[in-house]
């Protein structure tokens, strides 16, 4: 009799079979095999929130083979992935397949854990199976139960008083929150001009040097506008400079501690601009190919075998004066690190990258930072002499400048090794002055600047906030940001998030009326309950009945108290109702804000609303759009629906001619140089193309500008991921 080894991918079953022997068979589940219904609610809040697990469509065929193969078997082995997620997977699979009271042969269950897809891991893993982790496995039962409910009551609230289709969830809203809340910063942030005064200054050898003004008499100096800066401008000239002082001090520049998945995500979008969803199914795939341990961790902890053979190559790669004199350790910072996972690194040190042939893009990329950074974590740091520079002018103005030597690269020879920039700050060199010495001024410039509001959140520093409010867990962050694109609360500009309107209306909704739903220490507190289920301090039960009473009361009364007029009200305009004289008021409507009667629904005036006034080339705005081909007598006007803007007739309904409208950003395609660059969109992302696709197939995600060689960040064809669900081209 054979054993049945049971994984979730396809990849991981191939990687196990070329490790294993032939005694045991290796199938894939495939994922999720069992799981609540999408339609109902699927939980009986009646009998302890008891979940109404089924198995879907597309799991069943899976679950007819994966019984076939019971016959020639004496022993199940579990061989899933090593966190709630997995545990939850295989404790399914084990209810799904346990033998019958009438089953001929009986088997036995296995649990068999691992965190790197390696001979010597996996085959200590399979000497000794261990048992189910129920802790793990009711923390995902309570995390799944917990989202459904807000999920499943919420949502439908929304869609009564907001629109179709939206969604509501503890992480997600938060997520939303906190996009719509900088965007208000943003919103009401003044910005103030200032200018800066930067002078050229050299010595007697001719040793240049460029130092920006710092203070006068001691105090700090703030230029407000142009007039003051010219008048310092002609008291400098003319004045006389001496090297107020040189000073000179060594510092150091430790590496960074391992990954572990949220900052693994963060650096993916910093290094490489890659979203989180793509660093995760990147991640995944090396993993199930034995590259890498697991990924989703929240663990710096590094076994003391790798540590020891992270010192070797360092050794032979770099020199013995790399390394300290023990292996660095690294202490988990997180309260509620979840299993005891080492941090993400990979499996073989000798698998370098650029050297392994089969991995994708994605992969490639993912795999180097990952390398690098292992490896760093166990070397010197890099030493560097910091000179600071101080130039006094007779009048009593310094100018400040700096710069730095590297004595020693220490960690950041990695970074050279594979000419990856991970680490982009720079170390500047100044040339050698002498205290007391006098300086000739070249030239002064000028520049204007302005206050900058608040950046907006990108993949990266989304993610760093949510896990610094202890908000969702290594697993969430990625799904939570695909979700809130996928429902329309946010787009991508380049590669920051920017609220639609139906956020901020979803959003005060909540705030107003479900204000712990969003709130962020209620919802870390939340999570901090769900790691204390894991740990199997308390039951899941009780705490989702503590959170749920309530709020099923509250979302009640919620449902008979308000009303969507006043949910979708955006606030009045200075229009005026054609028909009855009432002022129109800005609503959300299911394509976005539109203009209605404040007298609605005694007066059903409604009119579109375009926020964009389109321009020419020229500045001047479009509002010939061209006569109608069907009809003839109508003529085309711009309209807003569900995908963006189009062009309709205007004798609709009676003529019902649509046609696409392609909004010009004022130049000519670089590729092709026939057609024009237009603004184009792709699951509330923005990107740039060409009029003239398919026939030519230039895209861009940065607005192209014509400025020099012309193009920022141009890609001849958008890439598809090769992802299961595909989601993102």
């Amino acid at each position: 009799m054979s054993k049945l080894v049971i994984v979730e991918s396809p990849t991981k079953a191939k990687t196990l079979n070329g490790i294993l022997g032939k005694e045991y068979v290796i199938k894939a589940s495939m994922g999720h095999i069992r799981d609540l219904p999408k339609s109902g609610l699927g939980v009986d809040i009646e009998h302890n929130f008891e979940p109404e697990y089924i198995v879907p469509d597309k799991a069943k065929k899976t679950l007819t083979e994966l019984k076939k193969s019971l016959k020639e078997t004496d022993q199940i082995l579990l061989a899933t992935d090593p966190d709630r997620e997995g545990e939850a997977i295989a404790w399914h699979l084990k209810e799904l397949l346990k033998p019958t009271k009438s089953s001929k042969n009986k088997y036995e269950f296995g649990r068999v854990v691992f965190h790197e897809l390696t001979k010597s891991a996996v085959e200590e893993a399979f000497e000794h199976p261990g048992v189910l982790d129920m802790n793990l496995v009711d923390a995902q039962q309570a995390r799944r139960v917990l989202d459904r409910l807000v999920g499943y009551r919420l949502s439908p609230l929304l869609w009564k008083k907001v629109r179709y289709g939206l969604s509501a969830g503890r992480v997600q809203s938060v997520a939303v929150r906190l996009v719509v809340e900088r965007e208000r910063e943003r919103d009401a942030f003044k910005s103030v001009e200032y200018w800066s005064i930067e002078g050229e200054f050299e010595n007697k050898k001719q040793y240049n040097v460029l130092a920006e003004l710092s203070e006068k008499d001691g105090n700090k100096i703030e230029i407000g506008n142009e007039g003051d800066a010219k008048n310092i401008e002609s008291e400098l000239k003319g004045d006389s400079f001496i090297v107020e002082f040189v000073k000179k001090s060594e510092r150091q520049r430790k590496p960074y501690a391992p990954f572990k998945t949220s900052t693994l995500q963060q650096s993916g979008s910093n290094v490489f601009g890659l979203t989180a969803k793509r660093t995760m199914s990147a991640a995944q795939k090396l993993f199930e190919q034995g590259y890498i341990t697991y990924h989703r961790t929240d663990s710096l902890t590094l076994a003391p075998q790798f540590v020891e053979s992270a010192r070797i190559f360092v050794e032979k790669k770099f020199g013995k004066n790399y390394l300290p004199e023990t292996g660095v350790l690294y202490k988990t910072k997180s309260k509620n690190a979840q299993e005891a996972h080492e941090a993400i690194r990979p499996t073989d040190l000798y698998k370098i990258p650029g050297e392994i042939k089969n991995l994708t893009d994605d992969e490639f990329k993912v795999y180097s930072l990952i390398w690098m950074r292992s490896i760093e974590s166990q070397m010197l740091p890099a030493i560097y002499d910091q000179t600071s520079l101080g130039i006094r002018s007779g009048k009593g103005y310094l100018f400040k400048t700096s710069g730095s030597i590297v004595k020693f690269d220490g960690w950041m020879a990695v970074t050279k090794f594979l000419n990856i920039d991970e680490d982009p700050e720079s170390l500047s060199e100044l040339p050698e002055f002498v205290e007391g010495e006098s300086l000739q001024n070249n030239f002064f410039n000028l520049e204007q600047h302005f206050t900058q509001p608040p950046a907006r959140y990108s993949d990266a520093t989304l993610i760093k906030t949510l896990e610094e409010m202890g908000i969702g867990r290594p697993s969430t962050y990625a799904p939570t940001i695909s979700t809130i694109q996928a429902r329309g609360y946010v787009r991508k500009e380049a590669k920051y998030f920017v609220p639609e309107d139906v956020a901020y209306v979803v959003n005060d909704l909540l705030v107003a009326h479900f204000s712990n739903i969003v709130d962020y220490e209620f919802t870390a507190i939340l999570e901090e309950g769900l790691d204390k289920i894991a740990e199997g301090e308390i039951e899941w039960v009780p705490v989702i009945r503590e959170f749920f009473i309530p709020f099923e009361k509250q979302v009640k009364k919620k449902d008979k108290d308000l009303k969507k007029v006043d949910v979708t009200n955006l606030g009045e305009s200075d229009e005026r109702c054609p028909e009855c004289g009432k002022v129109l008021v800005f609503k959300l409507g299911k394509y976005g804000k539109f203009l209605s009667c404040s007298d609605y629904p005694k007066c059903e005036y409604a009119k579109p609303l375009l926020e964009d006034k389109v321009m020419d080339e020229n500045g001047v705005e479009i509002t010939d759009f061209g006569k109608c081909e069907v009809c003839e007598d109508g003529i085309y006007i711009l309209k807003k629906g569900k995908f963006g803007k189009f062009l309709a007739c205007s004798n609709y309904p009676k003529c019902k001619t649509t046609k696409p409208f392609l909004e010009k950003i004022g130049m000519k395609c670089p590729k092709c140089t026939e057609g024009d660059v237009v603004v184009k969109k792709a699951k509330g992302r923005i990107f740039y193309g060409c009029s003239r696709y398919p026939d030519c197939d230039f895209s861009s995600w940065k607005k192209p500008v014509v400025e020099g060689a012309g193009i920022e960040e141009t890609i001849s064809v958008l890439p598809e991921q090769n992802s299961e669900n595909n989601t993102e081209k």
